[in-house]
């Protein structure tokens, strides 16, 4: 793979208007020199969405999501760097051979990937085409499944006899080591070759890309020999990672998009069902619980997340950890989908009908109402000393709530229904939020942004970057300095000038004026150079230039501006060194040391002097 040369990305970049395409997304209004709109990427009744035509860059103020038309493509489509490039060419009508850029698979992969998709070929023509899949088809239709289901999901069926499987991929010039890096096949004791997934009906697991990556196999015959677990899925393999991938995402992918929506289910069958019935935005975990990577992934794509678990213990449990987990990611809004008996989604909707199921959509709980009657359900409320943990538990929950408004409301639905003044629960919020702010250290916080050049998959990231600061005044100085370097040639040249390199306070800045160094010197890149935020690596550092982007309007070179602003940098190191000066005067007079103690009040003096000339 070739990294895309920076002039190819400029000239793609260059060929569109960023304002036309997001318009293709979402209706912008224009507003004074930019436009505006709710934003797509989290539930917005306050339009905080804002694109800058002059810089060609987007800003949400409120989930911190920015940068430019590539970032945009990257969060509304779901895609990584180059795709994103791939798709600004296409709304460009310029050539763009994406091949050239992609990371190659290893060869070693490549193998497994082209076994599986043989492999998914030979176990649905045997469940559809065969004699011998007959009474696992009849299985399957029974349970109301139709062929065109069975089709698009490319169920199958592993023939119980695991040489039959073994011998057609050795036609196809796979040998034994290459089949049991697949994981679909183990080896037993005398070397005899076993399909794991023998006598199963099979759900290939698919990729993003809707490649089969791995299969889960289904019990339907009780009769079958060493039958033990209902489901039995793929281990871990290279092209396998189960804590990263969701079931169906490839083909729910399309309606998310449509609708902003995602009903997470707790298994396959429940995501086949649905879709059946026209929810065709269904997912499910591949046989884990779910994960942080997950719902980044989710979250990315929609405004609402719907959690559809088992009602039994388990379930409940796995539901609680999900909003628990949602916490992290508080772009999205997350609710619980109950259904009554403890049915599962296929078998309510073949009950009750795709309408009823869908009153229960409407009807979810959110992540408060949910875990509020869940706590309801651990504690004895006749107890006096239960149900005021129970209060207090709900007071806990109320923290959680980002709304004011809706904490208010909270507070008055506790008050009347326990009867409590609502002025003890607004003292015990308060109480428990100062708590929480006095624990907490002092830190620059600011919701993330990552802008990923990587061609993979993005790795998930924490909702949360924080800066430590060491001086809030010479940061400022410091970002109007990096925003100069950012779009003015003058910058560069006047530093070319300087006897002495120029030195930051604060880390992140000077993080960001090292990458700019080797961004503008090393790389040879030209001026505007707002390609530096897909170019780092650095998570906070990619937020920390989509940021300052949009801090300032663009404005003509001044040598002075930048001669004043070097100046107020420098005169902040000088303040600093003060504090610590006069933090070692008051331990030198405590201890007494006269000498020492003349020494740092010359020096203070003779810093303070600098300072006012």
């Amino acid at each position: 793979m070739s990294r895309i040369p920076e002039e190819t990305i400029q000239q793609i970049k260059q060929s569109v208007d960023i304002v036309d395409v997001i318009n293709q997304y979402v209706h912008l209004t224009k507003r004074g020199s930019n436009y505006t709109c709710s934003c797509p990427f989290h539930e917005d009744n306050n339009p905080s969405f804002s694109v800058s035509q002059t810089k060609q860059i987007f800003k949400c103020f409120s989930c911190g999501r920015g940068g430019t038309v590539f970032r945009f493509l990257q969060e509304i489509e779901g895609i990584n760097f180059v795709e994103a490039v791939q798709k600004t060419a296409e709304f460009a009508d310029l050539p763009f051979q994406i091949d050239t850029y992609q990371k190659p698979i290893e060869p070693s992969h490549q193998v497994v990937l082209d076994i599986h998709r043989k492999t998914q070929e030979f176990y649905h023509y045997y469940l559809t085409k065969t004699v011998s899949g007959e009474t696992a088809l009849n299985y399957l239709l029974n349970r109301e499944m139709s062929i065109e289901t069975i089709d698009t999901f490319q169920l199958g069926l592993a023939p119980l006899n695991s040489e039959v499987l073994h011998q057609f991929l050795q036609k196809e010039g796979f040998n034994d080591i290459q089949l049991l890096e697949s994981g679909i096949f183990y080896q037993t004791d005398d070397k005899r070759m076993v399909d794991r997934f023998r006598g199963r009906i099979i759900i290939p697991l698919r990729n993003p890309k809707g490649e089969a990556i791995a299969f889960s196999g289904r019990i339907y015959d009780d009769k079958a020999p060493q039958q033990n677990a209902k489901y039995l899925n793929s281990p871990q393999t290279a092209i396998f990672d189960k804590s990263k991938l969701l079931f169906n995402m490839d083909l729910a992918k399309p309606k998310m998009q449509q609708t902003k929506e995602v009903l997470v289910c707790e298994g396959y069958m429940d995501v086949i069902a649905l879709s059946q019935a026209g929810f065709d935005n269904a997912v499910a975990t591949m046989g884990t619980s779910l994960t942080e990577q997950h719902l980044n992934q989710l979250s990315r794509l929609n405004n609402s997340i719907y959690f559809i678990f088992d009602g039994d213990a388990a379930g409940q449990k796995a539901t609680m950890r999900a909003f628990e987990i949602s916490s992290h990611f508080p772009q999205a809004e997350y609710k619980a989908i109950i259904i009554p008996q403890n049915m599962d989604p296929d078998d309510w909707i073949k009950e009750r009908g795709t309408d009823s199921f869908q009153r229960l959509i409407n009807q979810s709980l959110s992540g408060y109402d949910y875990q509020k009657e869940y706590y309801k359900s651990t504690y004895n409320l006749d107890d006096e000393h239960q149900l005021a943990k129970y209060i207090e538990q709900l007071v806990q929950l109320i923290l959680t709530i980002d709304s004011p408004i809706e904490q208010q409301l909270r507070i008055i639905d506790i008050s009347d229904e326990f009867n409590i003044d609502e002025s003890i629960l607004k003292e015990q919020v308060a109480r428990l939020k100062q708590q929480d702010y006095n624990s907490a250290p002092t830190y620059y916080d600011e919701p993330t942004n990552d802008y990923y050049q990587e061609v993979v998959t993005p790795e998930p990231v924490t909702t949360q970057t924080i800066w430590q600061i060491t001086s809030q005044a010479a940061f400022q100085s410091e970002k109007y300095f990096l925003f100069m370097l950012i779009y003015q040639e003058g910058a560069w040249n006047y530093l070319g000038t300087l006897d002495s390199p120029v030195l930051l306070i604060n880390d992140i800045s000077c993080e960001a004026y090292a990458a700019l160094q080797n961004y503008y010197y090393d790389e040879g890149h030209q001026i505007p150079l707002t390609g530096i935020s897909h170019s780092v690596e650095n998570e906070q550092l990619q937020y920390f230039f989509n940021q300052l982007l949009w801090e300032y309007e663009l404005f003509e070179f001044d040598e002075q501006a930048i001669i004043d602003t070097l100046h107020a940098i420098e005169k902040e190191f000088i303040q600093i060194e003060i504090k610590k000066l006069t933090e070692e005067l008051s331990r030198a007079q405590m201890s007494q040391e006269y000498g020492r103690l003349n020494e740092i009040i010359i020096e203070i003096s003779r810093l303070n002097h600098q300072i006012k000339h």
